[in-house]
């Protein structure tokens, strides 16, 4: 009786001498593992109630997000191919995430190949791109690019096509100067000793324009001109091509200050991230 009129100290010493002397080590343990197994299921709710934050919370903002921008989708898209609305809703929540992240899986995986097939979540991802309103924007636009994805469409050029197949993302760049109105872009050999070089001139236009949700005008395209092309290897001159063609245009689907994503006229699909950025996304 005497237990209760000592200090807080000295009654949890008192407690532990007891329990030290009139109890068996077998007893102990069964009491340390009723105290671990109390523990344990006093925690295991608040843990798995924590868990499942997460995922709800990411499925809520899917939803909500979708619906905000679902009227803003391109008309020309194929829900089904691009996996159904359940799959779009969960990729509504942050789909330039996980655009960065399918890709920074496959240039691991491929060992930096920028081609890629897979088109059902690279379709539902572009479209849901599309309809966050952010088009071309000279500001944005300007400086140097790095080519991460692409897909060539069925009217591309072969030799397009037979140069995607040996690019990766150490192997293609693009560079746009907004002050001359022109874009470069550069291909290099596997092995960086030869370089394809193409040069663009471009002009925005109201062709192809639509508006975000909020009701601003969204410019979409610029028309594109080759006005040439070069190839050099290695200490040898510079060689000129014969390769000069108008009427060409680039869609600009996506855009900030991290990744660009557009479409040719002939139906090819090109993400390009700031080198910066994509060297920060590979390190992680």
């Amino acid at each position: 009786g005497n237990l209760f009129f000592f200090g807080k100290d000295k009654k949890r010493e008192t407690e532990r001498a007891w329990f030290a002397c009139h109890c068996s080590i077998k007893e102990k343990k069964t009491m340390m593992k009723f105290i671990v197994a109390f523990g344990l299921a006093a925690a295991l709710p608040t843990a798995l109630a924590f868990s499942a934050v997460a995922p709800a919370a990411v499925a809520d903002a899917g939803k909500a997000n979708f619906a905000k921008y679902k009227s803003a989708l391109p008309a020309d898209l194929n829900v089904v191919e691009a996996g159904g609305w359940y799959a779009m809703q969960k990729l509504a929540a942050d789909p330039k995430g996980e655009l960065v992240k399918l890709v920074k899986d496959q240039l691991k995986a491929s060992g930096g190949r920028t081609e890629t097939d897979e088109s059902g979540k690279v379709d539902a991802l572009i479209a849901l791109l599309y309809s966050r309103g952010k088009g071309f924007e000279s500001d944005l636009v300007d400086g140097e690019w790095t080519s991460v994805l692409s897909r060539q469409g069925k009217n591309s050029p072969r030799i397009q096509k037979v140069v995607e197949k040996t690019e990766t993302d150490k192997t293609a760049e693009n560079i746009f100067d907004t002050k001359t109105l022109t874009f470069s872009g550069i291909t290099y050999t596997p092995h960086h000793r030869g370089m394809l070089k193409s040069f663009v001139s471009y002009n925005p236009t109201s062709e192809g324009f639509d508006k975000s949700i909020n009701g601003n005008i969204v410019v979409r395209r610029i028309m594109c001109d080759i006005t040439g092309a070069s190839f050099k290897y290695w200490k040898f001159p510079t060689l000129p091509l014969p390769l000069k063609k108008k009427g060409g245009y680039l869609d600009f689907v996506f855009m900030d200050q991290d990744i660009r994503v557009t479409r040719g006229n002939r139906g090819g699909l090109f993400v390009h991230f700031r080198p910066a950025f994509l060297e920060k996304v590979l390190k992680e």
